[in-house]
């Protein structure tokens, strides 16, 4: 059934992935303590029936979904993890809410309503960011052709004027804020692939709930 619904997934052109630190009790050759990754493999936004595949691996190694994807074409939807980073056929998608993440653990802490503040700023723009995508999804559900020009209308300006301030920021070296800088920087292309087609995914927040899911609901690996 599992290789079944593998083979499906890998049909598909919107995918969605994700990889959780676990830790596996009285596994051969390896002490308690060690960590090892639970892999979360979904399909995207597509309209057909949702697939949810979780892979075992003892390491975090990109080879894992190398393997796993093999075969795959499409829109891939990941947090920043550079494993992911050159699958063949495969255009990636940022994850927006780790981008928003970033910016809100660099605010300074009682400055989260001082509008001065470079952090602040940053997840003003995510904020619009989010209530567009909010208001899209809501008055058209399920209308990709209508998201994706609606997004090149509203959204894509916000996103250029957030390039534009980006560029000008000079955060001090080693901060969260330049963390949060050089995460986004570093992404900037892929931060914007959700553009192209209105069934790419804005957050990777599903593979999140299933993978919160799987580690939390369920009885824990033994």
């Amino acid at each position: 059934m599992y290789d079944y619904f593998h083979r499906e997934l890998l049909k598909r052109h919107f995918a969605m992935a994700d990889e959780t630190r676990v830790q596996v009790l009285n596994e051969e050759g390896r002490r308690a303590q060690t960590q090892s990754f639970m892999w979360l493999f979904r399909s995207g936004e597509d309209g057909l029936p949702a697939i949810i595949l979780y892979g075992y691996s003892p390491t975090r190694s990109g080879s894992h979904a190398k393997e796993f994807l093999e075969g795959y074409s499409g829109y891939l939807e990941t947090d920043g993890y550079q494993g992911y980073n050159n699958l063949p056929g495969i255009r990636r998608c940022s994850c927006w809410a780790h981008i928003r993440r970033y910016f809100i653990d660099a605010v300074p802490k009682g400055k989260q309503y001082d509008y001065s503040q470079p952090a602040v700023q940053g997840v003003q723009y995510c904020n619009r960011l989010f209530a567009i995508e909010d208001s899209i999804n809501k008055k058209y559900p399920g209308d990709h052709k209508k998201r994706k020009q609606l997004r090149l209308e509203k959204e894509k300006p916000v996103l250029e004027a957030f390039w534009s301030w980006l560029d000008q920021q000079k955060p001090v070296r080693n901060t969260r804020m330049d963390k949060a800088v050089n995460y986004v920087i570093n992404r900037r292309d892929t931060a914007q692939t959700y553009l192209e087609d209105g069934r790419c995914s804005f957050t990777n927040n599903l593979s999140l709930y299933a993978g919160y899911f799987y580690l939390h609901l369920l009885p824990d690996i033994a």
